[in-house]
């Protein structure tokens, strides 16, 4: 009877660590399979390029190198199933400089599918690095932060499956064209 039981328990627990381990799975390469790149025909993809799950409210931070003598563009895509944009910051690495903030840069076109004088926050980024330099890309899902919750779950509960999402960043490169003859 207490290996029946052992058996039941060990068959529950394998379950639900395959059900985490098959959601991280759909996850896998997501910036390959939604992220929309550059349309520029010379910018190719760069192996630093990551996908990764959120849950609503959650902040994160991916390194990666520029290399001088670069142009990068960096794509941000997510689940359709959250409708407000990802918020992010591309900052110096070494001062800590805010180079770009999406929130500081809502375009002044709608976008598709918005309506007329409706704002949305852009998803991609363009630069050129002219030294070599860490970058540090802060992303921020939409929704209040998991430790404001309802205040029954702790900082360490485990999230609500329904809050969980892909996020994917595809990062191109291509070398920075010359100017003149």
């Amino acid at each position: 009877m207490k290996g029946m039981i052992r058996l039941i328990g060990l068959t529950a627990i394998l379950s639900g660590f395959m059900l985490t381990t098959t959601f991280a799975q759909d996850c896998n390469n997501f910036h390959k399979r939604k992220c929309y790149g550059s349309d520029n025909a010379y910018m190719r993809y760069n192996s630093q390029s990551k996908s990764g799950m959120f849950v609503l409210g959650h902040t994160s931070d991916l390194v990666f190198v520029a290399h001088a003598g670069q142009d990068y563009h960096i794509s941000l895509c997510q689940d359709k199933k959250v409708e407000e944009p990802l918020k992010f910051q591309v900052i110096d690495g070494r001062s800590k400089e805010v180079l770009f903030d999406n929130q500081n840069a809502a375009l002044d076109v709608p976008a598709e599918g918005t309506e007329d004088g409706e704002n949305t926050l852009p998803q991609s980024f363009e630069f050129s690095a002219d030294n070599t330099k860490k970058i540090i890309l802060r992303i921020t899902a939409p929704g209040p932060p998991p430790e404001e919750g309802d205040g029954k779950k702790g900082k360490n509960a485990e999230p609500d499956p329904e809050d969980l999402f892909c996020v994917g960043v595809l990062v191109e490169n291509m070398p920075t064209p010359k100017l003149g003859f």
